[in-house]
């Protein structure tokens, strides 16, 4: 009989051999079988299957301990073969089959299948896929949605190595719910499927009250106030917790209601609460002042006139307003102005106040998102551009601004798509074909920096310290040239000591794995060394190399990662070496974990006699960075190392090394730099750099 390659434990083997095989096989396992009564819920491993074909257990407790495990493997056509040849009868192996079927079946988890979210907000969805219980990478996931903020959304997104799609969904600006739908090209999903996000109603933003305002008599009954909450999109708002009270700051409450499902509240005033004198009562939601009430009594002093309607508005538009202005109108155009002064702090606050009192005015979303999205809100500006254009979906604007945003989120699709309906709805804005058009490339940007700066007690030092080009021209691929006086902000284990080291440096990176987390960078230069008290205008030149590997453990770029690698240098007779790795987390709001650490052999400094000795150099950094979404960063760092040194013990000793750098924003793609540097090396005394640079960017295609 011809061999057949067969599973692994009768590869090879001939008939006769393998029944020999399998009968001592049998002999050697069948005590070891679990009682089918007792065996746990896992899947059957294959040594496991073959004990229990090979048992005395009875045909029907076989198949019913395979049908209620299943299978821990995927069974290959050699081993369907030899578990007919150890006798395994056609109902087991049914059995197994069917729990193969299963084991290839993608199986679907949802981090949630229903979901209530604001209206004006959004939820993150994350859908995660496997088979056979490993992540399925590479799938391409689609997410399609009907009614209410579903309504002809579709959107498709690709599995990442642990098996995730993650997903944005909007919750929309109006009461109701929104079904999705989660599929997978070319296979069914076992699991559910469906997603349903409910819209509830945003935070009280004003009131309505009836009456409108009171005129009481002194010493009458306490009156009651009906009033009608509703959200910034003019939802009602149930379940809200109100306060009348009598006055601004500090004044007490004098009624408490809670909105009804309607969102309309009755406040009726305590005994004693009524006042003696004109007043204005506030309507409160928490700390926010939703709308205000006059009080007038009958035969009391008048107070100052008061405004009836949402609090703060007219305040933050200003007094002064033409003739017929409202306060809506108002607060938009100041708003504008706070836009074109590039005060977006201010512009927010006047487009929101707008909304409080007219929550559908497009233009007052369209203000609100483009403060927002100049912020570096992106994802707030997202959701109020996509208010704009469903309020006004003829505004060119509107989709203008929306494509902008999309842009800045890196959604490149979505934002030719909006670009492309703002050119539809308005045909001369030319300009849009060239943002469209940009779209359709990669996107890439130029960065240049400079820093010009000096060593305390050192008065040669002066001058231009560092000046570097780095270009992207796509997310993929980046090349950087540059030159340096011993800054060395990225490579602080290089710098041992006070003097100045010439150096110029080339590099190239390329970012590739799911979502670009992984980038590999090579660069390579030379460096000068002077030796002054040797022999005046004499130098060493070492040829350098440096590799690095990051890997990030997210999407966001300013997530969590970690980087390692090596650097090489190349004297004429030995060579310096040294291994660092780089880690950063976020631990809260806009700060981030910083710690590092390097060991190598360095030869020499350009500080001493050299005697070409070797210095084993081993540090260790810790520290914070600190960046706001205006791009005012600041980052102290603090490092500490021992140094052996092969020619002197004078040389050998502790290394303190406290670094700064800093960040200002100028205006948008320009920022001024901060270097700091306090060191104190063994052997030398301790010196201090101090360096400003300015830093320019250039972006184009969206980058």
């Amino acid at each position: 009989m011809s061999r057949r390659q067969r599973g692994p434990w009768s590869a090879g083997i001939g008939h006769a051999e393998q029944l020999l095989f399998c009968a001592s096989l049998a002999a050697g396992l069948v005590f070891a079988v679990p009682d089918p009564a007792s065996a746990q819920d896992t899947g059957l491993s294959k040594s496991e299957l073959v004990r229990l074909v090979v048992s005395s257990t009875t045909p029907d407790e076989k198949v019913q301990t395979v049908s209620r495990r299943c299978l821990s493997f995927v069974p290959t056509e050699g081993d369907w073969s030899d578990l007919a040849n150890l006798g395994a009868s056609p109902e087991l192996v049914a059995a197994a089959q069917e729990c193969a079927r299963a084991a290839q079946a993608v199986r679907i988890r949802l981090t949630a299948t229903d979901i209530t979210v604001r209206a004006g907000d959004s939820t993150g969805v994350t859908v995660t896929l496997s088979q056979a219980g490993d992540p399925l990478q590479g799938q391409t996931v689609t997410l399609s949605g009907s009614g209410g903020a579903g309504a002809g959304v579709r959107l498709s997104r690709t599995t990442d190595g642990r098996g995730r799609a993650n997903f944005r969904l909007p919750a929309g600006t109006v009461l109701g719910a929104a079904r999705y739908t989660v599929a997978a090209s070319n296979t069914s999903l076992d699991g559910p499927t469906r997603i349903t996000v409910r819209t509830a109603a945003a935070a009280p933003a004003r009131a309505v009250p009836e009456p409108a305002s009171l005129e009481l008599d002194a010493g009458g009954d306490p009156p009651e106030v009906s009033v009608s909450v509703e959200d910034r999109f003019g939802n009602p708002v149930s379940g809200a917790d109100l306060d009348l009270a009598a006055g601004s700051g500090t004044a007490p409450v004098i009624a408490s209601a809670t909105t009804d499902a309607t969102g309309a509240a009755s406040l009726t005033l305590a005994d004693g609460a009524m006042p003696e004198e004109d007043a204005t009562w506030e309507l409160r939601s928490g700390d926010a002042v939703i709308a205000t009430l006059p009080v007038r009594i009958r035969d009391a002093a008048p107070a100052p006139a008061a405004e009836v309607g949402v609090a703060g508005a007219a305040a933050a538009a200003g007094g002064d307003r033409p003739p017929g202005e409202s306060a809506v109108d108002a607060a938009i155009r100041d708003g504008r102005d706070s836009l074109e002064d590039e005060d977006y702090v201010a512009a927010e606050t006047l487009f929101r106040d707008a909304l409080r009192q007219s929550p559908r005015r497009s233009d007052a979303q369209k203000g609100l998102a483009a403060s927002l999205l100049a912020q570096n809100r992106i994802e707030e500006a997202i959701t109020w551009y996509e208010v704009a254009t469903r309020q006004a979906p003829e505004d060119a604007d509107a989709w203008s601004g929306l494509g902008q945003a999309y842009a800045a989120a890196g959604r490149r699709d979505d934002a030719a798509a909006a670009l492309a309906r703002a050119q539809q709805i308005d045909p001369t804005r030319e300009e849009l074909t060239t943002e469209i058009a940009d779209l359709g490339r990669p996107p890439g940007s130029a960065t240049g920096a400079a820093w010009g700066g000096g060593t305390y007690d050192n008065a040669e030092s002066g001058g231009i310290r560092r000046a570097e080009i780095d270009v992207r021209f796509s997310p993929a691929l980046a090349a950087r040239v540059g030159w340096d006086r011993s800054l060395a902000p990225h490579s602080p284990e290089l710098v041992r000591g006070p003097d100045e080291w010439d150096s110029w440096f080339a590099g190239a990176s390329f970012s590739y794995g799911t979502g670009g987390r992984l980038e590999t960078a090579l660069d390579f230069g030379q460096r000068s060394q002077g030796f002054g008290e040797l022999a005046e205008g004499s130098e060493l030149k070492q040829n350098v190399y440096r590799l690095t590997q990051t890997i990030r453990f997210s999407d966001d770029p300013s997530g969590s990662m970690i980087k390692i690698g090596g650097y090489l240098g190349r004297w004429f007779d030995r060579d310096d070496w040294v291994v660092f790795s780089r880690f950063k987390a976020p631990i809260g709001g806009d700060l981030s974990f910083l710690a590092s650490g390097s060991y190598g052999e360095t030869i020499g400094t350009n500080w001493v006699e050299t005697g070409r000795h070797a210095d084993k150099d081993g540090r260790v950094y810790a520290g914070v960075a600190w960046e706001n979404e205006k791009g005012l960063a600041l980052q102290p760092v603090i490092g500490v190392g021992r140094i052996d040194s092969e020619r002197s013990d004078e040389l050998t000793g502790t290394l303190l090394d406290l670094l700064l750098e800093g960040a200002v924003p100028v205006t948008r793609g320009a920022d001024i730099r901060l270097f700091f540097r306090h060191q104190r090396p063994p052997g030398s005394e301790a010196f201090t750099v101090i360096a400003l640079g300015f830093g320019l960017k250039v972006g184009w295609a969206g980058g």
